[in-house]
């Protein structure tokens, strides 16, 4: 056991925010804690790579699940590295002014959109489709180091937050890995450390303790809101979430060869909000997807491959279980958006000259939101009720902004460790 105060900092969780955070507090000398629950293996992208940190969490109805990484850096381990951008006036709503961190952190991360030789065959012949269907079809920003794609697709070019953690590291920053936090210890309305488990084995585990003067809960969005339940707080998730329903929808185009290429680097917003976009995995995770969807005419044809992803904004619904299970189903108006994503994408893919189109059905779900807010269970400088106790990662993240998070929670991160580096 630990003493009281040994650490200036408790992060808990490596991800995007706990990684930048714990970089920003070791950099200023501060003595830092990161808790990591999964492990700490070189991140790969073959079968096994993503198999070992890949986590999938059920939603509950129509078999929906989400999929996280446990793993140091967190879900940048398989993400598709897509930018969007803070809303700058949903923040000062609340009052937060990100713009000195939005600026910042486009110094600071390969932040690019890619050039046309980057796009793969199945790529360019989906925006060539969507655009005579007269959709805006676009190149998003992406989270990619250029020079490291001199030979095409790399998983390596893709910004990481393990990056971050290892500088925090080198700057003196403890990690504990396979570490699985109960709760947060509060003593007189003051958070003062935290309660967690150390797997030993697949049987076992020893529970542990340690004390910091500040608590910074990083856990992400799937994990945090049921910590912070468990530690007390009121009202968390009381209005149930949301989690941007989809569909993944595949064809083959005779002749088409494909290539890996950056899933997510085009796209448009449809009608209703209705997010269209290109969902073309690279080679190694293709047959292990159409393996587990059964797409077995698929499997064995990756270069005549086409994929286009839809994604709806859903509305709030469901609940957060106990135990922290998931549980939600959509009403009327989500089935319609949905309906209607659906059609206009097989549309494109046929435009394509798609054929064999199948659809993996409501299975897929984006990011998990809506459990914790701002003004009721957090203030501007990311506090609880509980002193010291700070909330950083997607679980925070404003209802309307449903976009890919990183940047934002790079931009929060950075935002609250200038908060708590004063406040020492």
């Amino acid at each position: 056991m630990y003493e009281k105060h040994e650490f200036d900092a408790i992060v808990i969780g490596s991800g995007t925010s706990g990684a930048t955070i714990a970089r920003e507090l070791s950099k200023h000398k501060k003595k830092v804690l990161i808790l990591e629950r999964g492990g700490n293996s070189p991140l790969k992208e073959t079968f096994m790579g993503i198999a070992a940190i890949a986590d999938e969490v059920a939603l509950g109805g129509d078999k929906l699940s989400t999929v996280r990484a446990i793993t140091t850096g967190g879900s940048t381990g398989l993400y598709f590295g897509v930018v969007n951008y803070p809303q700058a006036d949903t923040f000062r709503a609340v009052g937060i002014d990100l713009s000195q961190e939005l600026e910042a952190v486009k110094k600071d991360l390969p932040i690019a959109r890619l050039t046309d030789e980057l796009l793969g065959n199945q790529v360019k012949k989906l925006r060539d489709s969507a655009v005579a269907l007269g959709h805006a079809w676009q190149k998003n920003d992406m989270l990619v180091d250029l020079s490291k794609c001199a030979s095409g697709y790399s998983y390596e070019a893709k910004w990481k937050a393990k990056s971050y953690v290892e500088e925090a590291v080198r700057e003196g920053a403890i990690l504990i890995t396979r570490g699985t936090v109960q709760r947060i210890i509060i003593e007189n309305n003051v958070a003062v450390g935290v309660e967690y488990k150390i797997k030993k084995s697949a049987v076992s585990s020893e529970l542990k303790r340690a004390f910091g003067t500040k608590i910074i809960l990083a856990a992400g969005e799937l994990a945090s809101p049921k910590i912070l339940r468990d530690s007390g707080l009121k009202g968390v998730g009381d209005r149930g979430f949301y989690c941007n329903p989809g569909y993944a929808i595949y064809g083959l185009v005779p002749g088409l060869k494909g290539t890996s290429s950056f899933v997510g680097s085009m796209g448009c917003v449809y009608d209703d909000g209705i997010e269209l976009g290109d969902a073309n995995v690279p080679q190694p995770l293709h047959r292990p997807m159409m393996l587990g969807g059964l797409k077995l005419r698929h499997l064995f044809a990756f270069p005549n491959s086409i994929g286009i992803g839809v994604k709806v904004k859903d509305s709030l619904g469901g609940e957060l279980k106990a135990d922290g299970r998931f549980y939600k189903t959509f009403d009327r108006e989500d089935h319609l958006k949905l309906s209607k994503g659906k059609q206009e994408a097989i549309k494109i893919l046929k435009k394509a000259g798609a054929k064999n189109i199948v659809n993996f059905g409501l299975t897929a779900a984006g990011r998990v939101g809506g459990l914790v807010r701002f003004q009721e269970h957090l203030d501007e400088k990311l506090e609880t009720q509980y002193r010291n106790l700070h909330v950083c990662d997607g679980s925070v993240i404003p209802d309307d902004m449903r976009g890919t998070p990183t940047i934002t929670l790079v931009c929060l991160a950075r935002y609250l460790s200038k908060h708590l580096i004063s406040s020492f």
